[in-house]
């Protein structure tokens, strides 16, 4: 190309920026695939999570399973002693997964979060 030739225009392709499927939720997940379904995992900073998995196979309105998870542990595990579900719950709609994510993200500090806490608070730094 000279000083004489006419500019190249070149289109670079756009973003992708990860998308908030369930906007009210301040995490975003972590995505994975599995067959016949997407599988999203959510951390909240209150040591607890989500797992969502949503069945490409169902309707919108019940497509939606949700479980609770301990993120305390070293890979997260599900954990039914909170007040937001005792079990895996499925046959979910969207707005229902979300408001069990909303519930999740609200709960109290994880005990072993709380206990960390206290300890740091013990130390002098």
């Amino acid at each position: 190309m000279t000083l004489h030739d006419p500019p190249t225009l070149i289109t670079t392709p756009v973003l992708l920026v990860p998308t908030a499927p369930f906007e009210r939720v301040g995490a975003l997940p972590q995505r994975h695939t599995v067959p016949g379904a997407e599988l999203l995992v959510f951390q909240f900073a209150n040591g607890y999570g989500a797992a969502v998995t949503r069945q490409l196979s169902r309707p919108e309105e019940s497509a939606f399973e949700f479980c609770v998870l301990d993120c305390m542990q070293p890979t997260p595990q599900p954990c039914f002693s909170t007040t937001v579900a005792p079990s895996f719950v499925s046959g979910l709609s969207h707005e229902g997964t979300e408001g069990l994510l909303m519930l999740t993200e609200r709960l109290g500090l994880h005990p072993l979060r709380v206990r960390a806490n206290s300890s740091l608070l013990d130390e002098d730094f």
